[in-house]
């Protein structure tokens, strides 16, 4: 049975970017999250190549383990993360002009989304996560059923829909990051980076002497 606190009685469906997969702690706690059951996670062949070429820039000193860490996303998800027929003419021409051509992608990725659902209800959300929300025409996507939101607002409100599941698979990610080791203020200082104010702070509280 779905229990996704963000979409109740319903389905919480996330198009993430390559931007918020490409930051090693951001996606190390989005994926937790996923595995934690709340939400699914999706993505398109775009996003893979522009994560790759990507990866070198962003971890010059692990310059080769982009391939290796998109596995293991594509591994979280048991191989049903990949969205088809986004580039469909169809879908591509209902992608409301203001998005930006580089992006078109992810909002075309999200109307297939849309399309799919049985039940077209408010209960479902499709939304689109990226910290790139400028060249996503928010406005004009939201009126097609997709909500498009920065990481750190995602994150906010999955803590708030439900602090202790939250809580949970964060400190899942902080126990899984011993190679090297990730303080909790290094992840709380993370999180705060990424916009991700309100589940920092709790985060903080959650852990702090004398509290569990």
């Amino acid at each position: 049975m779905v229990d996704h606190p963000h979409s109740p009685g319903g389905e919480t469906l996330v198009i993430v970017d390559a931007c918020v997969l490409l930051p090693s702690r951001l996606s190390d706690v989005l994926f937790d999250l996923m595995l934690e059951g709340l939400y699914f996670i999706y993505w398109t062949a775009d996003v893979e190549s522009e994560f790759l070429r990507n990866w070198p820039h962003v971890h010059p000193d692990a310059s080769r383990s982009g391939a290796r860490r998109l596995k293991a996303f594509q591994r979280a998800t048991q191989n049903a993360h990949l969205i088809t027929g986004y580039d469909n003419a169809a879908i591509m021409s209902r992608v409301p002009a203001r998005v930006h051509q580089s992006d078109r992608h992810l909002i075309a990725a999200a109307l297939v989304m849309v399309n799919g659902l049985e039940d077209k209800s408010t209960r479902n959300k499709v939304i689109v996560v990226s910290d790139n929300t400028k060249h996503l025409a928010s406005a004009d996507a939201r009126k097609l059923g997709v909500e498009v939101v920065k990481a750190g607002v995602f994150l906010d409100r999955l803590f708030t829909a439900s602090p202790d599941r939250t809580i949970g698979a964060i400190t899942k990610s902080l126990d899984d990051l011993r190679n090297p080791p990730y303080t909790q203020a290094e992840l709380v200082a993370a999180l705060r980076l990424h916009g991700a104010k309100i589940a920092a702070a709790g985060l903080e509280q959650a852990l702090a002497p004398g509290r569990g």
